[in-house]
């Protein structure tokens, strides 16, 4: 099977266990996913089977959308509701005016500082890892985007707000971030992935459904398959002859004017049958291909 599988990944599962329940339940090693979800979140995780792994490097990096939910007043060692309490502060509760000024000061781009416990790695050991040893290692800064947020609901202590962001982006640091702006202190206590990319939750299947179809052997109708995962990419259909030197790692020219791509973008490779064959890029007036599927 080479495709792509959009589950709802269920709550107190990682990723990395649906990742496994998905390669015993397929029969499949070659699993991957494009975006880590915590354990207390749940929502759109999209695995890509097969030689569909080759290209969890051009659909990692979409943008995202959440629903999230964050208590006031509450604090945590891992900035979400798994973690230890650190502190709880009697506060007066803000007006729902003070809290939109707040999450929309969030939006454009900013440098945001990752969780100590997350995946990030130190000197090749994940963060969280470092963390639960009681090694204190404060993560450097990353550039992240928030392209749109706003107040969802809002009833003291529990507010609830929507964000689209870039990859990358902690939501339980924007929950942490705006307890510290309003001078509450507070913590996430749900997410929900809305949209990865192009997939959204309304695609997802439960893990159960995904078994289901798997013992059934129509797993793979369910897939979506690379060229359409792919679809965000402008196409190039080559002739039988670049085709095969584009299958031998063999740039081919002649073709970029006429998709309208300039230098450096990624464009999907199809045979004159209609057949993905690899993704390319725009170089010096020629297509390189970066990824050979076919």
């Amino acid at each position: 099977m080479n495709g792509i599988l959009i589950v709802d990944k269920p709550q107190g599962w990682t990723s990395h266990d649906v990742v496994n329940r998905a390669r015993h339940l397929l029969r499949e090693r070659r699993i991957g996913h494009t975006g880590t979800l915590d354990p207390l979140a749940t929502g759109v995780l999209v695995l890509c089977i097969g030689k569909a792994t080759r290209i969890v490097r051009y659909l990692e990096s979409a943008d995202k959308e959440y629903r999230a939910e964050c208590r006031l007043g509450v604090i945590t060692d891992t900035q979400d509701a798994d973690g230890r309490v650190l502190e709880t502060r009697a506060y007066v509760p803000p007006s729902r005016f003070a809290v939109e000024k707040v999450l929309a000061a969030f939006q454009g781009a900013a440098l945001q500082r990752p969780p100590r416990y997350s995946a990030v790695k130190v000197a090749g050991v994940p963060s969280y890892r470092l963390a639960r040893q009681g090694v204190v290692q404060e993560l450097q800064e990353r550039p992240v985007t928030i392209h749109t947020i706003g107040l969802l609901d809002y009833a003291d202590p529990v507010v609830r707000f929507h964000v689209t962001c870039s990859k990358g982006t902690y939501v339980r640091t924007l929950c942490s971030d705006l307890g510290i702006r309003l001078g509450c202190g507070a913590h996430l206590t749900a997410l929900v992935r809305m949209r990865a990319g192009r997939f959204v939750l309304a695609q997802a299947m439960g893990v159960e459904q995904l078994a289901e179809l798997a013992a059934a052997g129509r797993a793979e109708e369910a897939a979506i398959s690379m060229d359409e995962a792919l679809g965000d990419h402008p196409s190039v259909t080559v002739s039988s002859q670049d085709a095969w030197k584009i299958m031998h790692g063999n740039p081919v020219s002649g073709y970029p004017a006429s998709a309208g791509t300039g230098a450096g973008d990624r464009i999907r490779l199809l045979e004159p049958g209609g057949t993905l064959i690899a993704v390319g890029v725009v170089q010096e007036g020629a297509i390189r291909p970066e990824v050979v599927l076919a």
